[in-house]
């Protein structure tokens, strides 16, 4: 059985650095949106792991304290949230996954 992922990273902030620890799902879109710079991600482009992309971001910013915006996207037929980390976040180390 594979061991869950567990990410260590630093958030540097206007007040300092401080370290969290994020785990399963809510890690692997902490790396998603840290890869993806200023562009953000959608829940479109993460589909194939993260039905619940919008939840994994509501806990980094509410558990961890990080900054994500969520710019509203028209398209045909609807609009969707793409989602944009503001804190500059390194990851330390990760583990599992």
């Amino acid at each position: 059985m594979p061991r869950r992922l567990r990410i260590v990273a630093r958030v540097a902030t206007p007040a300092g650095a401080r370290d969290i620890t994020v785990t399963g799902q809510t890690a692997r879109s902490l790396v998603a949106l840290v890869e993806a710079g200023p562009k953000g991600r959608t829940a479109l482009e993460v589909s194939t792991w993260a039905l619940r992309f919008a939840a994994y971001c509501h806990d980094l910013t509410r558990k961890h304290g990080l900054t994500i915006v969520c710019h509203r996207e028209d398209h045909p037929g609807g609009w969707h949230g793409r989602h944009e980390l503001r804190d500059r976040v390194t990851i330390l180390a990760t583990e599992g996954g």
